[in-house]
């Protein structure tokens, strides 16, 4: 378990088994052995939507922000899984017919400069730049030199992106937007804390700079919340979390309808990775993996061109021993 991560099993009817991860720690451990568990089994849905809706439903007085949709995201996807390899087919497979690319685009996320200079010197295409480490006030002109410095290492034609991780304000954000506009920087991701969707609607009409977020929101109903009051330019939700690939599927069309770019966070990892590529085919984008999530077999290979699309029965995914 690591910030909270949980490891999920299934077991369809016909025997067959599917893994997925979602979040919550102990507590969403408790979430689906007492409450998940008891509105799943012996229902007579058989199709991941159908039993998304049924886990959705189930907790819906309780459970629509948080700890419930971070457990319901862990059985989805393993729900996905088990269906996937009980049909023999991808889950890219499940989600379109379009042939399928070999290698997506990856951005690689970084949290200090060592990191910076490494991702640089592997020739990534793209760096997101996390400045939590500089407070919750920073002096935006050290921020510009952190960006100034990587755009030189970088050089031009590659993505730059900057993550304050909640810790800023309204002001501040502004004050860095106008400070870093100069060298062509792709969003600023979580300025703000998650709820405060003023501020968040004041920043994405007035930045220079586009707006992303939805790393910590949940379900259908919070990206289309999202969506109405303009609040970013960028969903970002995080498969694990925001309630599994039936919600990252309804993402995407609520995304398309309000013409806002969905990257999905940690867009590597096998569970978000094929439906990037199917879902996604003007702007597909993919975030480095985690190092520390090493708890399952079937990481996708990163190359300098980016990160490759596996086809292997359901997400190809097994436990580590």
């Amino acid at each position: 378990m690591t910030l909270g991560q949980i490891l999920v099993e299934v077991t369809l009817a016909s025997g067959e088994k599917g893994i997925g991860v979602g979040g919550g720690g102990k507590s969403g451990v408790h979430v689906i052995d007492t409450v998940l568990k008891e509105c799943l089994l012996g229902t007579d849905r058989d199709t991941p939507h159908q039993l998304h809706r049924v886990m959705c439903d189930h907790t819906s007085f309780y459970g629509r922000k948080g700890l419930v949709p971070m457990a319901i995201s862990g059985v989805d996807l393993a729900i996905w899984d088990a269906y996937g390899k009980s049909v023999g087919k991808s889950v890219y497979e499940l989600l379109t017919d379009v042939p399928p690319p070999t290698v997506l685009p990856m951005y690689q996320t970084v949290f200090d400069d060592a990191e910076a200079e490494l991702a640089v010197k592997d020739g990534k295409q793209a760096v997101k730049l996390h400045v939590e480490r500089f407070g919750d006030r920073p002096k935006p002109e050290v921020i510009g030199e952190l960006v100034r410095s990587t755009r030189m290492r970088l050089g031009e034609g590659k993505a730059i992106m900057l993550d304050a991780f909640g810790r800023w304000n309204v002001d501040t954000t502004l004050a860095v937007a106008h400070e870093i506009n100069q060298y062509d920087v792709e969003w600023i991701e979580e300025p703000v804390r998650p709820d405060q969707l003023e501020d968040y609607a004041t920043l994405n009409r007035e930045s220079p700079i586009p707006i992303a977020g939805g790393e910590h929101e949940y379900l259908e109903e919070g990206f289309l919340a999202l969506a109405a009051s303009k609040a970013v330019s960028v969903f970002q939700p995080d498969i694990n979390w925001c309630g599994g690939l039936t919600s990252l599927i309804h993402i995407y069309r609520i995304a398309e309808d309000a013409g806002i770019r969905v990257v999905p966070h940690r867009g590597s990892e096998p569970y978000s990775l094929p439906a990037i590529a199917a879902l996604d085919r003007e702007q597909p984008l993919a975030e480095s993996a985690r190092s520390w999530f090493d708890c399952i077999n079937g990481m996708a290979e990163v190359t300098p061109a980016g990160v490759e699309l596996l086809l292997s029965p359901g997400f190809g995914v097994s436990l580590k021993p």
